[in-house]
């Protein structure tokens, strides 16, 4: 109560408000209509120890449609991929550069795998396409960073297996 007062009769009060509404914008990711990064690290700084599922996700050709289509076009199809519902617990939020996007399911293998393959279905319908990973993050005994970098790893080689076997069949 004390604090209230204080706060009213210096002015401190109207910029608190200030720095938590700057907060919940830098919080919030308006292209993709997603967390960020920053935000994601946030809750899982605050996530009870237990076995939790991860999915990373890296949209493929994202260079190329924003050249082809524009940005607003591309961020808009990303939008509308990742508007399918989830659970009120998934953290939802862009990782790196932009085309890549981290989920943090508040369920098991299967279910994550599920919604991977709904995802899939509504990048489809938005002319998108991702390549993706799921795995176990043991919260308390991993950082969350590095469950993600193992992932991303894996995505990695994925897409360089991907475009090994397209450049073979290309020449056959």
């Amino acid at each position: 109560m004390l604090k209230k007062i204080a706060g009213k009769i210096f002015g401190f009060e109207r910029e608190i408000a200030e720095l938590q509404k700057r907060i919940r914008e830098l919080s919030w990711d308006t292209s993709f209509d997603m967390w960020t990064r920053a935000a994601f690290l946030n809750f899982c700084d605050i996530m009870p120890r237990s076995l939790r599922v991860l999915v990373f996700i890296d949209m493929d050709r994202i260079a190329f449609l924003n050249k082809e289509l524009g940005y607003e076009e591309v961020n808009r199809r990303v939008r509308d991929t990742f508007s399918v519902p989830f659970r009120r617990s998934d953290i939802v939020a862009r990782w790196y550069s932009g085309d890549e996007i981290v989920i943090l399911f508040d369920a098991d293998l299967d279910a994550a795998q599920h919604k991977a393959n709904e995802l899939e279905a509504s990048a489809a319908a938005q002319d998108l396409s991702f390549t993706y990973n799921i795995g176990e993050w043991d919260v308390g005994n991993e950082e969350v960073e590095d469950a993600i970098e193992r992932l991303a790893n894996e995505v990695l080689k994925k897409k360089k297996n991907s475009h090994h076997r397209q450049a073979t069949d290309d020449a056959l």
